[in-house]
């Protein structure tokens, strides 16, 4: 089970690992936390026209991104985007940030006991760069993952089954890939000197890494479902900046740190059902 923020959060964070499980016969789903109603509108010349229908593309583009990895589980969680922090409509009582925490947590933990996952992957502590969003997947994640197994704050329900994953992760961008990023926009005129030291030092430390999945093989599948989100990328998107012959190599990794496991495995893992199988 990968949980995640918005439609395209899928495929930045663990498209190619999602593409890689599904050739293996994997059982899979994607959570979706939002409907991506805050998303801006690339690639359409009347993107005023369609801003009132958003949430509607958005689902497309997202069903369509997990057509090409392969993906057939999809959920919504069921709240409204929450935009940056500080902005109106991080104010809106329907959206994820401002979710009543213990509903939440009930609307994960019921698609946990339904799908029955070996593996859950969330975000970490900053959502990886600070969005609301993507700091409550962390927190609900988290709380799910712990309360799917407390049947005194969230008992069973119909046909449910008590169940928690054995194996918990946060996805994670590790520093070599970020420097790698930035090396390569450096080379390619697109930074400067001065930001690419500064953006060369982001990301997770590498020690800090505990599963490094290799995407490699399947990455045309990874750019194909990021294109399908055609609202959310554009064509001159930054990732897309790196040269195409280049990209399998800066990006052709996806890193996850081990949160906890009920299996003993040792890092680094090169499979994140490593105990399980």
């Amino acid at each position: 089970m990968a949980f995640h923020a918005h439609p395209d959060d899928e495929t930045t964070s663990t498209g190619g690992t999602l593409a890689r499980y599904a050739d293996r016969g994997e059982d899979l789903v994607v959570v979706t936390a939002t409907d991506g109603a805050e998303g801006e509108i690339h690639n359409y010349d009347n993107p005023d026209e369609l801003k009132s229908r958003l949430t509607e593309l958005r689902a497309e583009e997202l069903a369509a991104a997990l057509k090409v990895l392969g993906v057939s589980n999809h959920e919504f969680l069921g709240y409204r985007d929450s935009g940056m922090m500080g902005t109106d409509p991080n104010a809106d009582e329907r959206c994820f940030w401002q979710a009543d925490f213990m509903e939440a947590t009930g609307r994960l933990i019921k698609l946990i006991r339904k799908y029955q996952p070996e593996v859950m992957v969330i975000y970490d502590p900053f959502g990886g760069y600070g969005h609301p969003d993507h700091i409550q997947v962390h927190r609900i994640g988290l709380s799910a993952y712990w309360g799917a197994s407390d049947l005194g704050r969230f008992p069973l329900g119909d046909g449910e089954e008590l169940w928690r994953p054995s194996k918990l992760y946060w996805s994670a961008w590790p520093r070599t890939r970020v420097q790698g990023f930035a090396k390569a926009r450096l080379e390619a005129g697109l930074i400067n000197e001065e930001e690419y030291e500064q953006q060369r030092h982001g990301g997770t430390p590498d020690e800090m890494i505990d599963a490094w999945i290799d995407v490699k093989d399947v990455f045309g599948r990874k750019e194909d479902a990021w294109r399908a989100h055609r609202t959310q990328i554009p064509e001159d998107w930054f990732f897309f900046q790196v040269p195409a012959d280049v990209r399998p190599t800066v990006f052709g990794l996806e890193s996850f740190v081990r949160v906890f496991s009920d299996v003993d495995v040792q890092s680094p893992e090169d499979d994140l059902f490593n105990g399980l199988r």
